[in-house]
């Protein structure tokens, strides 16, 4: 039976936003109150008082499906979308979903769909979405430690679109980082611009490339209406970069974006992905996920990382990564100097076989991502013998000095082989010591059935300073899940991680994504009365 549509939770997240702001408000206002020497006022200590305020509801935007800009030629043998591509959406809430039931929606707000499972009980709930038409947002309210996760993935097996591409259900922003792409001759790239609110958003880009800043001129300001999205093609307003990253700033409201990039070596497909959102500007980021397959230095298919120092001055970056045998030693590419304004990349061929964190430490604030590629086999029909490669886009992570804990999630499409990737960030990284350290982290991994319950458990013990794979033949063996959840003590060494993506019927079609971390929850806001005049 078709379901109606519902009214009632929009007007109950109406409702509770209004009446948090409201006592948000009133907080502030109480806290702001000076006497008239402009000191605060300090009444007695037992006039204030904890006020609990409930966490708003959470939408997280999901991207849409993958899709080419150019039209069909009419002729099969040489159209650029051969085959069809195949879109699923994955989601799960889980530990403490509180308030409304958690849900899909449009852009809009118009309800899309539940998910399952018993989340008034506290426990969890998930879905699986085939064949997604437009974009989604995956809504819920906060509870205590509440994870929320969701992936989009679309699938095409042959054509210029070849690829998994991959992305996360995200939390809207003010500002997005986005390390990754090109639009170079043969690479395309979509810049993707959601606003889920109610009031139009205004949006600022700004680019770099290989040779510094990019000058976009009148289309660096972009508006969004609410409940819709906005594509721009980067080749327009960036064309013949190399490599690229922007920034997204949004005033009037918060946005999601992300860009679809898809790039061809003549007539081969040469890959297909998403670069997401990663850590801002800071002085320490980490790339988790890097797999190589022992290419050599020179290789143009091997692993690379990319580096903007976005601000005015020029800076040095220390490399160090984490392999499974522990820190591995880049042939002159330890320390890397930076240009201020430049997107530098550095080549990571030559790496033994394996998965690989790359941790950045800079004495300017950076943001990193890098890409990597996998070769598949060239299709029976296929006009050209090359065989085409699949490219994943890997995003920076936030490991400031305050400390990396691996609390977070992974929403894990259907139909989709995985691994998961930990790596034990030591305290020190000085390339004479770094060797040197010790210790391990063990990291809870569970993961979460269709039925948003608990489905397994798992203990890691990642070492300091290496990286330790749990492949898929491993994994396979514990069932259904639809999502991966990670856990680590706080006291403990940190350790980021990323989960690589494979489509089960061809393995060469790949994606690699962070975790999302866990939603921010309610909490108390200390207020008192103060009698003022005036």
């Amino acid at each position: 039976m078709k379901r109606k549509k519902r009214e009632v939770p929009a007007a109950a997240r109406r409702a509770a936003a209004a009446v948090g702001g409201l006592l948000c408000a009133m907080a502030v206002a109480a806290l702001a109150v000076t006497e008239g020497t402009g000191r605060a006022a300090t009444p007695p200590v037992d006039d204030v008082h904890a006020v609990p305020v409930a966490a708003a509801e959470t939408g997280l935007v999901c991207p849409m499906p993958a899709e080419l800009e150019q039209p069909d030629v009419g002729d099969d043998e040489f159209s650029a979308t051969p085959v069809d591509t195949t879109t699923s959406l994955t989601g799960a809430v889980l530990d403490g979903a509180e308030g409304t039931e958690p849900s899909l929606t449009t852009l809009d707000g118009a309800w899309a769909g539940d998910l399952t499972g018993p989340p008034a009980a506290g426990g969890g709930a998930a879905v699986r979405e085939e064949q997604v038409p437009g974009a989604r947002q995956l809504r819920v309210t906060p509870g205590g430690a509440t994870f929320a996760a969701g992936t989009v993935a679309s699938v095409t097996t042959e054509g210029d679109l070849r690829g998994m591409v991959a992305g996360p259900c995200a939390a809207p922003a003010v500002e997005h980082w986005l390390v990754g792409g090109s639009t170079a001759v043969g690479s395309s790239g979509r810049l993707v611009l959601q606003n889920p609110g109610r009031t139009p958003a205004t949006v600022t880009l700004e680019a770099w490339g290989a040779s510094g800043p990019v000058v976009l001129g009148s289309q660096s300001l972009v508006v969004v209406p609410p409940g819709e999205q906005v594509v721009t093609m980067l080749e327009a307003i960036a064309p013949d970069q190399s490599r690229l990253a922007l920034r997204v700033t949004a005033e009037g409201g918060r946005v999601g974006a992300y860009v679809q990039h898809h790039r061809i070596e003549g007539l081969v497909p040469a890959g297909a992905d998403l670069v997401v959102g990663g850590g801002a500007p800071a002085a320490t980021t980490a790339v988790s996920g890097v797999l190589s397959t022992g290419e050599a230095v020179d290789d143009p298919h091997a692993p690379r990382l990319d580096l903007l120092a976005p601000g005015d001055q020029a800076g040095t970056a220390n490399l160090a990564v984490l392999g499974p045998d522990g820190p591995v030693r880049l042939r002159g590419g330890e320390e890397v100097a930076l240009e201020p304004g430049q997107v530098i990349t550095l080549p990571l061929g030559g790496l033994p076989q394996g998965s690989y964190t790359v941790v950045v430490d800079a004495d300017v604030p950076v943001v990193a991502g890098a890409a990597v590629d996998r070769m598949g086999t060239a299709a029976e029909a296929a006009v050209i013998d090359d065989d085409p490669y699949d490219r994943a886009w890997l995003a920076g992570q936030a490991a400031g000095s305050a400390g990396i804990v691996a609390d977070g999630a992974v929403a894990v499409p259907a139909d989709t082989a995985y691994g998961v990737t930990l790596s034990g960030v030591p305290d020190e990284r000085d390339p004479d010591r770094i060797e040197d350290v010790t210790g391990s982290t063990e990291v809870e991994l569970r993961g979460i059935g269709p039925d948003g319950e608990e489905a397994w458990t798992r203990t890691v013990d990642v070492p300091t300073g290496e990286t330790v794979e749990v492949p898929w033949a491993e994994l396979s063996e514990l069932g259904d899940t639809v999502a991966v959840v990670a856990g680590q003590s706080a006291d403990e060494p940190g350790v980021v991680w990323s989960v690589r993506l494979a489509n089960e019927g061809d393995p060469t079609l790949f994606s690699v994504l962070a975790p999302t971390a866990p939603l921010a929850a309610g909490g108390d806001v200390s207020v008192r009365r103060v009698d003022a005049a005036g």
